[in-house]
């Protein structure tokens, strides 16, 4: 089994999204990075960024774009739309929730009928704002070379709301289509979980412990599905509306584990949160989704967690994968948020990321994979230029080959202090 990473810069018209071809604080990001039979995609925006034409003001004309710069991605790494595994989809409104439906299928009939019948592992944000207030709708995508690739095979596992399965024509296409879960080798991408009953389905309780458990339940479900088991987790990414609501999910997450998994009550998987103006039902109080793997002892999928508190750990291991948890820009030892100042806020996180890789044995130079959260969208020119600055005294190789990256503002994060958050996956 091999873990080899493949670069595919970006390039907007015709200038690669790296310093020096562009300036210091520009978007700089690669189009793609293989990784073994993985692909991880850039969040591609409903901008064209191939003939520098203006953006579209519609939804439907934002999304065909944004799916247009899958398409080429997916086909330049030596694959196709037909293989993607797993999407986040970023939205400005929740209004548009059906349209972005609509169109993805729509879409796949004509360029991927597969995933028309058999849809990938998705999770679903709306934050504050994107790149840019014009952008209406982004995709972050995982996807797979070869879906029958030894050692790498892909098994679907569908999802289903009462009785029906989420996939066109069972359900209309503005209805949520997605697996439950997807599994590539022994890595098992679980879909967003939320706490819609999907025998009645409604939100059955508005308290936020009790969608905490049916979430975490769920979870638990699609992890053993596989062969696998919560005990084998290794990231989740917790989507919360609330602040206040943090410290009553890791109480419920904490018992759950304790009863259910036990290995994670004292290795914990790395976590980023990420607060979100909205979920896909406005009954929705918090989704997780996560990353774990069918057998932790398995040759080449070993699992290694390195706690750092008792509720999460800096970062969790999966083979040649490593999953860190969002590093902001508090003080690493008290906890406490020292400056108000953008760009040191960036350098402390990441100092976090570079620590952090170095514990498990990697480098920050082989980072493949970047959410970038920042809580006022003024301060993104000044992000991009803190971070190729950073990069050429601790990673000069990132300058010219910037890793692959997705960008959400955020209207706040766990420390209500924190302007900005990090989360990165990278290979050992």
């Amino acid at each position: 089994m091999h873990w080899d990473v493949t670069y595919y810069p970006e390039y907007w018209v015709g200038k690669k999204l790296a310093y020096p071809n562009v300036p210091k604080d520009s978007p700089k990001f690669a189009r793609s990075m293989v990784v073994g039979n993985l692909i991880f995609v850039s969040g591609c925006t409903g901008q064209d960024t191939i003939e520098g034409k203006p953006t579209a003001d519609t939804f439907e004309d934002q999304m065909k774009m944004a799916l247009h710069k899958v398409k080429m991605a997916m086909e330049e790494a030596g694959s196709s739309m037909e293989n993607i595994i797993k999407t986040v989809m970023l939205i400005k409104s929740r209004d548009d929730y059906p349209k972005m439906r609509k169109t993805e299928v729509e879409y796949y009939m004509d360029h991927a009928p597969n995933l028309v019948e058999d849809p990938p592992a998705s999770t679903f944000i709306v934050p504050a704002s994107l790149a840019r207030p014009e952008f209406l709708i982004e995709m972050d995508v995982i996807g797979v070379i070869d879906r029958d690739a030894p050692d790498w095979h892909v098994k679907h596992y569908a999802e289903y709301w009462g009785g029906k399965k989420l996939a066109y024509p069972h359900v209309p296409k503005e209805h949520p289509k997605f697996a439950r879960t997807q599994v590539v080798g022994d890595l098992v991408i679980v879909s967003g979980c939320e706490a819609l009953d999907h025998e009645t389905l409604k939100v059955e309780t508005d308290d936020f412990k009790e969608q905490t458990r049916i979430c975490l339940e769920k979870m638990k479900v699609g992890m053993e599905q596989t062969g696998g088991s919560m005990n084998n987790l290794v990231k989740t990414y917790v989507l919360l509306k609330d602040t206040e609501d943090y410290p009553f999910y890791r109480e419920v997450e904490e018992a759950f584990f304790k009863e259910h998994a036990p290995d994670l009550a004292n290795n914990p998987p790395a976590s980023t949160v990420i607060y979100v103006t909205s979920l896909a039902l406005p009954e929705f109080l918090v989704e997780v989704e996560a990353f774990g793997v069918i057998d932790k002892e398995k040759p080449d999928w070993a699992t290694k967690y390195y706690p750092s508190s008792k509720q999460t750990s800096s970062s969790a291991s999966a083979g040649s994968l490593l999953f860190l948890s969002g590093c902001d820009g508090s003080n690493p030892k008290t906890g406490k948020m020292e400056t108000g100042v953008i760009e040191e806020q960036i350098n402390i996180a990441l100092d976090k990321v570079r620590a952090a890789m170095e514990e498990a044995g990697s480098s920050m130079e082989k980072m493949v994979k970047t959410f970038m959260l920042l809580k006022h969208l003024e301060d993104y020119p000044k992000m991009r230029k803190t971070e190729v600055e950073y990069y050429e005294k601790h990673a000069p190789h990132l300058v010219h080959n910037p890793p692959v990256s997705t960008f959400m503002q955020l209207t706040t994060m766990t420390n209500p202090e924190a302007l900005f958050e990090i989360d990165v996956t990278a290979v050992l």
